[in-house]
């Protein structure tokens, strides 16, 4: 059975991609901010992409605070800051993928 946050995260990279797509954690972000328990960091999108991205995931976004009261926060980061900050979440989203086939 999957619980409630990965089927968040599933639905998210239905409409996101098979981009890496990861959970907030200490690993991303220094010290604590509002709403970092439901922050989801989606990566390799480029600038020109964020706008349509954030279109596509509002009705999600609203579904979920109208049913859940869960007001998700989806961070984006370009290919060029993935590359130099985060180039490990490729690898953990590569093995990732593979333990799901």
């Amino acid at each position: 059975m999957v619980n409630e946050r990965e089927e968040i995260r599933r639905r998210v990279r239905e409409i996101v991609g098979e981009r890496p797509i990861r959970w907030t954690d200490h690993r991303t972000t220094k010290g604590d901010f509002p709403g970092r328990d439901w922050a989801l960091e989606v990566f390799d999108v480029p600038d020109a992409e964020q706008r349509d991205l954030t279109h596509r995931l509002w009705g999600l976004l609203t579904k979920l605070w109208d049913e859940k009261h869960v007001a998700l926060l989806v961070l984006f980061h370009t290919p060029e800051n993935t590359d130099r900050y985060y180039a490990w979440v490729r690898e953990e989203h590569a093995a990732e993928m593979a333990g799901a086939t």
